[in-house]
């Protein structure tokens, strides 16, 4: 049996959410700044998933700072 850490993976993706909700009440450079900081998260998160579900956890947040990248993009 192994014990996985997952607390890297749970660092992480708190980070890229925190950063993206940052995203989201922010507007021109700091809402740049904050997507740039998102998406570096959301990519460490990816990188130290353990398990499909957290893998896809991960991706799912993944899209969805697209979707705000893409938002702040019509919006300008």
């Amino acid at each position: 049996m192994t014990i996985k850490c997952t607390m890297a993976f749970a660092g992480a993706f708190q980070e890229a959410v925190a950063a993206v909700l940052d995203a989201m009440a922010t507007v021109g450079e700091e809402r740049h700044g904050n997507l740039r900081s998102a998406k570096l998260a959301v990519e460490k998160a990816m990188r130290e998933s353990h398990s499909n579900a957290e893998w896809f956890l991960a991706d799912h947040l993944r899209r969805g700072i697209k979707d705000v990248e893409a938002h702040a993009l019509l919006a300008a």
